[in-house]
């Protein structure tokens, strides 16, 4: 099997993963304590909210992938159409399968102990929602254990170059039509759903625990994906960049760059080697600059982002997801 085929078939892998693990995460931990945390699933909850005798929230979430996907094949076009098509039909499958096989319900409604909390009436006329500590303690176990499945499954999911659709949609279209960066977009939407969610539904200690599951997810996402793309540049200035080029070349496998300069000060002639490397070899290149040179002058930036030989595609990817 060749090197392309492998890893074509290792990221549709990650892919599959991903997506289950983010549908089991937004049905298992969120549906039934009703924690709307943003996405297509906070959506569906807040409709099921009002639904009282029918549990339809498959259905809904099922219904708002369909829609968005053909939303984004009108309004973005066909690149991105497939490239979220298979984490789509996935996470539709997952959601039944995790919403109506009895061994999956029985685990949701096992976590989440009691479904909704008590009504008391207030001075014979009002009524006001009561939690107990059990439930209060059910509720941030679903957030953070939510949070946790959500944003390992979004973070596998784009390792494996996929794409997960759902409202992001709306993120990718406000990018193309009015240039809005993605993170705002985002954060608008979430944040829009959930005071939604808490206005109409009126349930303080999950929706509380439903921005703590944001947070949860973002930092899952941040700690598997982001750090595992996270590049790094370095400038170097020493009388031993020759040596230190070879080893970055040798050693590293890495291509290099020597940038003539002129010191601002004295106008002494200077040669800055530049390397780009992985996050792997930090370690090694810095412990070689010390010993070889403890003087050079050394400054390490972060990217997130590095593209071309030895690093990821330059292809154009759009990376979005759903809850």
């Amino acid at each position: 099997m060749s090197k392309k085929l492998t890893k074509q078939l290792m990221n549709y892998t990650l892919v599959i993963i991903g997506t289950i693990l983010l549908a089991f995460g937004a049905v298992i931990f969120y549906s039934k304590v009703e924690l709307v945390a943003g996405g297509v699933s906070g959506i569906a909850i807040i409709i099921q909210h009002f639904v009282k005798n029918v549990y339809i929230y498959d259905y809904l979430v099922a219904a708002f992938i369909v829609l968005f996907w053909i939303l984004g094949l009108v309004f973005i076009g066909k690149d991105f159409a497939l490239k979220t098509l298979l984490s789509s039909l996935v996470y539709i499958g997952a959601t039944f399968l995790f919403s109506r096989v009895g061994f999956f319900n029985n685990l949701a409604e096992h976590f989440a102990g009691v479904n909704t909390a008590n009504q008391v009436l207030i001075n014979g006329s009002q009524f006001t929602i009561v939690y107990t500590d059990a439930q209060v303690g059910n509720y941030m176990l679903c957030g953070l254990f939510g949070g946790v499945f959500v944003g390992g499954g979004v973070a596998l999911t784009f390792l494996g170059g996929g794409s997960t659709g759902g409202v992001d949609v709306i993120q990718v279209a406000l990018n193309k039509y009015f240039h809005i960066k993605e993170s705002i977009s985002s954060f608008v939407i979430d944040a829009f759903i959930i005071i939604i969610g808490m206005a109409v539904m009126q349930l303080w200690v999950p929706a509380l625990c439903g921005i703590l599951s944001c947070f949860v997810s973002a930092v899952l996402i941040e700690v598997v994906y982001i750090r595992n793309q996270t590049s790094y540049q370095v400038d170097i200035i020493s009388e031993k960049w020759k040596e230190i080029n070879q080893f970055a070349q040798i050693e590293l496998d890495r291509g290099t760059t020597i940038i003539h300069a002129e010191g601002g000060y004295k106008g002494d002639k200077r040669v800055i080697l530049r390397v780009v490397f992985n996050k792997n070899q930090y370690e090694k290149l810095k412990d070689y600059i010390a010993q070889i040179d403890p003087t050079a002058f050394v400054t390490f930036t972060q990217t997130n982002a590095v593209y071309g030989e030895g690093f990821r595609s330059n292809k154009k990817s759009i990376k979005i997801r759903k809850k």
